[in-house]
């Protein structure tokens, strides 16, 4: 209640302070989509250095799913690590976790979904506007060390501009293989040429999913008989149900030359843990954001903007009799302030400044990682330069990270096998645990990056990326070091973890004419230190309550070693007719550890083709993606046959009211059996079978 009422006296605050001057309005018709609204120099998508991925409209409609992974899933480079149905976080070009940035409106998400596959990302994409993949210099702006990319998923809760009158949009559907019921509404009111309103919820309720045979895979059980076929479920997955609700609400006032607004979201999901039947995640997380930007500062500064946000996030792991297993909360604040600038030359620069501070801890469960505070603070400068047909983009970033942890002792298990009947000593072995003082770790690390955009004919264009990243070790990386119930492994961070550096350098050829896009991208990625959370060979033992013998849990361990990145993806589509299109695309990524042998979890190949139908007020699209087998596996990794998933999306607007839109969506139309090579569960989790989604969207 303290923090609604200081974020309201802080808006007063600013209407009272703003100039009360007359607006240039816009009506709802004359709205234009702002192609990367993450990035503060308004550019477009070929003025950028590696040009930025949007999903918007019908074609982020069409992918809308029950997590951001499944989202993003199919798009070249990116994959999905998950977590049954319920939880999937983004893979790209075979990285996760803490390379990757992922954004609301330009901020951080604040969550412990870095932390592990089984934690979700604290955001549903029901309420979202648009999505946006962004790499290359541009990134640098959003977060250091993110070598995969950064994601920014956009919802118009503040507003930017002022649209004059009432409007909004609703969704609702069902079906799907985890039978599915879920609707979302946003309304947004203009009043008196300088006030905006938004408002915005959804609820989400599925039930366990269907899958296509047993969960558990035949590998799995020929390499451990602990497991069999059916111990997660068959043709039904167990404990796959998830609930969901979430809304916003939002205030903008403008004035001359910009506006300041305030916002409350809030964001509640319950799912099921497929590898404990009737056992449960309960996450909660409430934000508050206030935002002001002023334009036309002087002749130098074209716009100021400041972004300050508040995140209480709570994370709870119950057992199925509703106990409290384990409990992560982490509350924080940050800040962003950045100035669009010419200083140094005629093209626009940006100079910004992130500052935050955060604090963690696991308050129940089974000792894993030590309560902790961090503090960060960031200034970065991108600038671009024209010589002759090319654009150059010069990107730096310096990052500066301070922890502080308090003592921990943790639960590192048993060194032999036991059984209820007798404990860890009577049965041979030894009970270890570890503990560790309070620890201070600061870290200075800097981003470099150098793109730049040619035009080499009316055809061909070229976009070349060079960057050197560096990043702090994450507080789980270092602090983590015990079970992990949810899991079923032992993590052991280190203290000793020394920056993450790499050094990429990655392309983009571009071939268009009237009927045909073709591009080719590829990459490289060398890390002189790579921080990894690899299987160990090592095993402990853990005796769960209600079970009469112990498990052995693989030791994970994370570590600093040599490694590469390297791959390509590839895109076309081709005209046929008015009507009809054609689109193919295929990526690949190998990761290897230089000391030798493969990195874990990396995707395998995939191709894919597609072909769309538009005939006025209806829209299709056949879509076939073939995965091929994993055999570049780690050690101690098993590996993952081939699938080949077929969808189906229909749209079709009503004659009659063409602001309303009727859809079909089928998945896994060949009902083959979907492990995703990702995934720590990818041997006890299968994907969903074959199924039909139907909804409904309009807009007013």
């Amino acid at each position: 209640m303290r923090n609604i009422m200081f974020m309201c006296g802080l808006l007063a605050c600013t209407l009272l302070h703003a100039e009360d001057e007359p607006v240039m309005k816009l009506t709802a018709l004359e709205l234009i989509e702002i192609p990367v609204t993450a990035n503060p120099l308004s550019l477009s998508n070929d003025d950028l250095a590696n040009p930025v991925r949007i999903f918007s409209g019908k074609d982020l409609q069409n992918r809308k799913n029950s997590s951001l992974g499944a989202v993003l899933d199919g798009v070249p480079g990116i994959t999905n690590n998950s977590w049954g149905e319920s939880v999937g976080q983004p893979v790209i070009r075979g990285m996760d976790s803490n390379r990757i940035k992922i954004l609301n409106n330009g901020m951080e998400i604040k969550d412990v979904s870095n932390m592990s596959g089984d934690h979700a990302v604290a955001i549903d994409t029901l309420s979202s506007e648009q999505i946006e993949l962004i790499r290359g210099p541009a990134s640098i702006i959003y977060g250091g060390g993110a070598v995969g990319g950064v994601i920014n998923i956009i919802d118009h809760r503040i507003h930017s501009e002022y649209i004059d009158g009432v409007f909004g949009k609703y969704d609702q559907n069902f079906g799907g293989a985890n039978n599915q019921s879920s609707s979302a509404f946003a309304f947004d009111y203009g009043h008196n040429d300088n006030l905006m309103f938004h408002l915005d919820g959804y609820q989400r309720d599925s039930k366990n999913l269907s899958i296509p045979g047993f969960s558990v895979s035949k590998r799995l059980v020929e390499s451990d008989d602990e497991f069999t076929r059916d111990k997660y479920g068959k043709d039904t997955l167990q404990s796959s149900d998830n609930k969901s609700a979430g809304g916003s609400l939002g205030v903008s006032h403008f004035f001359d030359d910009g506006f300041t607004g305030l916002a409350f979201s809030g964001h509640r999901v319950d799912y099921g843990n497929p590898l404990e039947a009737g056992g449960k995640f309960d996450l909660n997380t409430n934000k508050y954001d206030y935002v002001l930007e002023k334009n036309k500062i002087s002749t130098l500064i074209s716009k100021m903007k400041f972004h300050l946000g508040y995140s209480d996030y709570d994370h709870k792991e119950l057992e199925p009799d509703g106990a409290v297993g384990a409990e992560y909360i982490d509350k924080g604040t940050d800040g962003k302030l950045e100035f669009v600038h010419s200083y140094f030359n005629n093209s626009p620069g940006v100079l910004g400044f992130n500052f935050g501070k955060s604090n963690f801890s696991k308050s129940q469960g089974d000792p894993l990682i030590a309560n902790n505070q961090r503090n960060n603070f960031s200034f970065y400068l991108l600038e671009d330069y024209f010589v002759g047909k090319h654009k150059v983009s010069i990107g730096y970033r310096h990052d500066f990270n301070r922890y502080r942890s308090n003592d921990f002792t943790s639960d590192d298990g048993c060194t032999a096998a036991y059984t209820s009947s007798t404990d860890c000593a009577s049965s041979g072995g030894t009970e270890e645990s570890t503990t560790f003082g309070k620890t201070n770790k600061t870290f200075n690390s800097n981003n470099l990056t150098l793109g730049t955009v040619s035009e080499l004919n009316k055809q061909w264009k070229l976009s070349l990326n060079l960057s050197h990243n560096e990043r702090a070790p994450a507080h789980n990386e270092l602090y983590s070091y015990g079970h992990h119930h949810a899991t079923e492994t032992i993590e052991q961070g280190s203290r000793d973890l020394k920056k993450e550096r790499s050094n990429t350098i990655d392309a983009q050829f571009k071939w268009s004419n009237q009927r045909t896009i073709f591009t080719f991208s590829p990459y490289y990625t060398d890390f002189p230190s790579y921080i990894g959370l690899l299987n160990s060979g090592e095993t402990q033992n853990h005796l769960h309550e209600g079970e009469d013998d112990s498990e052995a849990l693989a030791v994970y361990k994370t570590q600093n070693i040599p490694a590469k990145f390297y791959g390509f993806e590839v895109q076309g589509s081709l005209s046929l007719s008015n009507n009809y299109g054609l689109n193919v695309w295929g990526d690949f990524v190998r990761a290897k550890n230089k000391d030798g042998g493969n990195l874990p979890r990396i995707p395998p190949v995939r191709i894919g083709t597609g072909i769309t139908y538009d005939w006025n007020t209806i829209s299709s699209s056949l879509d076939l993606m073939h995965v091929f087998n994993q055999t570049n596996i780690g050690q101690y990794e098993l590996k993952t046959d081939d699938y080949t998933n077929m969808k189906l999306t229909m749209n079709y607007k009503l004659p009659m009211n063409n602001n309303i839109n009727l859809y079909l969506k089928g998945d896994n139309l060949l009902d083959h059996e979907k492990r995703d090579h990702t995934s720590f569960l990818k041997d006890k989790v299968l994907m969903g079978s074959r199924s039909l989604m139907l909804g409904v969207t309009g807009d007013f």
